[in-house]
């Protein structure tokens, strides 16, 4: 074909400009010379930035370069001459259609056809969801199946026209069906024919019995009965209805259950209404009569004997503490009145020997078709030793594990006490040591840890009996203690103690059958200096320590307000965090969260940033576990909920009611395990007047594995309250499959370490798509952390990710840069 009719075909009308224009495939046509002739609208729009480039008369070699650059910069290609090379010979033999992924995003078939005259037509379509579905299809299936065939209940699943969409091995086995049924589209009509032919649908004609089942499968909501089949085995059939028609069944083969049922006298029935609770002491109380059966365990539990007690409800009330008996009688009748679901309650009882054990007790009401109780039955479990080793852990939290001395935290109260004392009576006088042993590192390396240990359990107890009733001697750490020495009147009166303290530590310890002697540098700080705060005197004795280190160590130095010039004690940080919130220092950032279905921002991650006055900003990794440990993070945590709410309310409302933005606040270890948790996050709320709906509170799934069941309840109070629960760095901890879908969450955040090395680890990718499956079933969102590349961007919304955060969106900002950021209405 020469160039001057190419020329001639090109000059076509504007009405037939408009009709390829408006054709609803891509295609383009190029001339027996490879020169372009036309390429419709659809076609340039397929090719982003390259649309300027399919001009009349563009050679083909000049639009495959610019499209292999294209590629290349996307990060598709590697070597663009051998893709060109590929591509040309594809043009030449208009071979099979070729897929190929698109700059952006998704994929192309990109089919060749050569006319007689040697044009050549290009037609592009967009195959994007067909390869997502090819790509993913085998492994879904296999994942479900795997599901299926290890679930312990046979299943059957059907459409609206009542045929078979799916089943497992153990469906089959359980109703004794032959192979010939196993097949997608099987009528379910003719499945029940077939067992009821042989009995199992029950007596009466097979047809009516067909007729019977199918009622209860279709019924408009969750069903659930007994099937007993020909040979004796009794199936307890559940069946759910599904969105678009049709139904789930399960089986499960109860016959052992249902025969033990059947042979439980009243007596043993009573037993059974407990089963749920501890297999302690049992009680079942006749609500109407007023009488109490209580087992031979219960009796026994508190020391008494068969026919020392008798069936009245004041055999229990009347053994009750008599701190306890309001707190007890109100929840019982909160339970009975129907205000709880169930009774749950600790409380000491006095035995027989008028000792109190702490008993827990579990029960559940039986009610009639009225609602009103008429019985409740229970447990009574003897958690004694539980409750001892409960304070004991509160003891531990308060005393150095080494030595028994109190720790940090308590010595702190103690002086926290002294100095309100001294704010009631201003003659209160008393003073704090900060002691540091000597060359104690030279034992440790001489004699090694254990034996440093003994000498520090040694120093310790020289400490304890060195010092009057009233005062308290705490181990900091290593080899550091601290002295709090009350009625001391001066400054001079503290010197003298820790002379004779200094006294008492120099004779000799006898360590591995060595004598090994020591010496304490010793700081002074006094109550004269009318201190506020405990960490004040202890950071001003800690001074004086050092400059008895300086001066050559073994002696006490008084603190003198000069001292207060030299470097930042390690307890200056933690006493600065205590202070930031009063010194404004604390903020909040916001990071964006993308909807990756239409590429706007859905929410945001509330982020706490520290601003210290003179060190400059914190790192979080540094001073949120100093408030873990310190127990900081609950207040700093609440000042974060009501910061973030009042912020979020404030956005949303400019909003429209249907497009409002939703605030994402972590939730720590220690606020988590709080009994006050759900208390202080409405405050939180109602202080702000923002939505529940728009609170989404991030748990880490380690902290709710911690204790399975109890995170279980916290979070359906939460839920209760509309919260929505996010489980943060989920891949990442300990997590049980068995657990997941009973708790009640809302999203499922992937760790950003599976993120940010997806393009290069397959391992990787198959988590993530293994995840978003599973959120998909689950009906949870997903949010993918740390996304950093277009490519990670891409690749998470061809997996069917919902949503995305990262620095490749944006950066935590302020107040009024995320602002500006939501005013910009932008997309990714």
């Amino acid at each position: 074909m020469s160039a001057e009719p190419n020329r001639a075909f090109i000059a076509v009308e504007p009405s037939i400009e408009g009709v390829l224009d408006s054709a609803g495939e891509a295609f383009c046509i190029f001339d027996a010379d490879d020169r372009l002739i036309r390429a419709n609208q659809r076609f340039r729009d397929m090719h982003g930035p390259l649309a300027d480039m399919f001009r009349t008369g563009a050679p083909l070699e000049t639009i495959l370069e610019a499209e292999g650059k294209w590629r290349e910069e996307a990060g598709l290609i590697d070597d663009v001459a051998a893709w060109r090379a590929a591509r040309r010979a594809a043009h030449d033999t208009a071979g099979a259609p070729i897929e190929e992924p698109q700059p952006g995003g998704g994929w192309v078939q990109r089919r060749i056809s050569r006319a007689e005259d040697g044009s050549t037509v290009v037609f592009l379509s967009d195959v994007s969801a067909l390869m997502r579905e090819r790509d993913g299809a085998e492994q879904r299936n296999a994942l479900l199946r795997g599901t299926l065939e290890n679930i312990p209940q046979g299943l059957v699943a059907v459409d609206a026209d009542l045929r078979m969409l799916t089943w497992n091995r153990l469906y089959f086995e359980l109703l004794d069906l032959p192979h010939r049924f196993a097949q997608v589209g099987t009528p379910l009509r003719d499945i029940l024919g077939y067992i009821a032919a042989r009995g199992d649908l029950g007596e009466g004609e097979p047809d009516a019995a067909v007729e019977r089942a199918l009622e209860q499968g279709t019924a408009s909501g969750p069903a659930r009965f007994d099937r007993e089949t020909s040979n004796g085995a009794v199936l307890e059939v559940r069946v759910r209805p599904l969105d678009g028609g049709g139904f789930v069944a399960t089986y499960s083969d109860v016959t052992e259950a249902r025969r033990a049922a059947q042979r439980l006298s009243e007596s043993e029935e009573r037993y059974a209404l407990a089963a749920a609770g501890a297999n302690d002491g049992l009680w079942d109380w006749d609500l109407k009569n007023n009488t109490v059966f209580y087992s031979h365990r219960w009796k026994e539990m508190l020391g008494h004997g068969e026919s020392e007690i008798g069936d009245s409800p004041e055999e229990w009330f009347g053994r009750i503490h008599p701190d306890d008996t309001e707190r007890v009688k109100g929840m019982l009748d909160a339970h009975i009145g129907g205000a709880v679901s169930h009774f749950e309650v600790e409380h000491r009882m006095r035995r027989a020997d008028d000792d109190h054990r702490w008993m827990l007790i579990r029960s559940l009401a039986v009610r009639g078709d009225d609602g009103a109780a008429y019985r409740i039955a229970g447990s009574q479990t003897d958690i004694t030793d539980r409750k001892r080793a409960e304070q004991q852990a509160v003891h531990d939290a308060l005393h150095d594990t080494l030595t028994g001395l109190a720790n940090r935290t308590l010595f702190l109260e103690r002086v926290r006490q002294a100095l309100a004392r001294r704010q009631r009576h201003a003659s209160t006088r008393f003073a704090v040591i900060y002691l540091d042993l000597d060359r104690f590192k030279l034992v440790n390396e001489s004699l090694g840890h254990v034996h440093g240990d003994d000498m520090i359990i040694a120093a310790s107890r020289r400490l304890e009996q060195s010092l009057k009733f009233g005062d308290t001697v705490a181990r900091l750490g290593g080899d550091e203690f601290a002295i709090l020495m009350e009625e001391v009147a001066t400054p001079g009166d503290a010197k003298s103690i820790s002379e004779s303290l200094q006294q008492t530590l120099s004779s000799p310890f006898v360590l591995r059958g060595k004598e090994v002697y020591a010496t304490a540098s010793m700081g002074i700080a006094h109550s004269e200096h009318d201190y506020e705060r405990p960490e004040d005197i202890l950071r001003d004795s800690e001074l004086a320590m050092y400059r008895a280190k300086e001066l050559g160590k073994a002696r006490s130095v008084i603190f003198d307000p000069s001292l207060r010039k030299s470097p930042v004690t390690p307890i200056d940080l933690d006493t600065d965090l205590r202070r930031a919130l009063e010194r404004d220092e604390m903020s909040l950032h916001y990071q964006p969260i993308v909807s990756l279905t239409n590429g706007r921002i859905s929410g945001f991650e509330a982020l706490l940033r520290w601003e210290h006055a003179e060190l400059g900003a914190i790192s979080p990794a540094d001073f949120i576990p100093l408030a873990e440990e310190t127990g900081l993070i609950d207040s700093l945590g609440q000042w974060v909920l009501r910061q973030a709410c009042r912020q979020m309310l404030i956005w949303n409302e400019s909003r429209p009611a249907n497009n409002q933005l939703e605030i994402s606040v972590n939730l720590s270890s220690r606020q988590f395990t709080r009994a006050d948790l759900v208390t202080g996050i409405l405050d939180g709320i109602h202080g702000s007047g923002l939505g529940a709906a728009s609170l989404k509170l991030e748990i880490t799934e380690s902290v709710l594995m911690e204790n399975a069941q109890r995170s279980i309840a916290m979070l359906n109070q939460l839920k209760e309250l509309d919260i929505k629960i996010c489980v943060d760095d989920f891949g990442t901890g300990y997590s049980s499959l068995s657990y997941l879908h009973t708790f009640p969450i809302d999203t499922l955040k992937i760790d950003k370490s599976f993120i940010g090395d997806m393009s290069r680890n397959y391992q990787n990718l198959e988590i993530v798509r293994t995840i978003t499956m599973l959120a998909r079933n689950l009906r949870l969102d997903v949010i993918a952390e740390g996304v950093e590349t277009p490519e990670q961007h891409a690749q998470l919304r061809a997996l069917g990710c919902q949503f995305a955060q990262g620095f490749h969106f944006s950066r935590p900002l302020d107040v009024d840069k995320a602002t500006r950021l939501i005013q910009e209405d932008r997309r990714w």
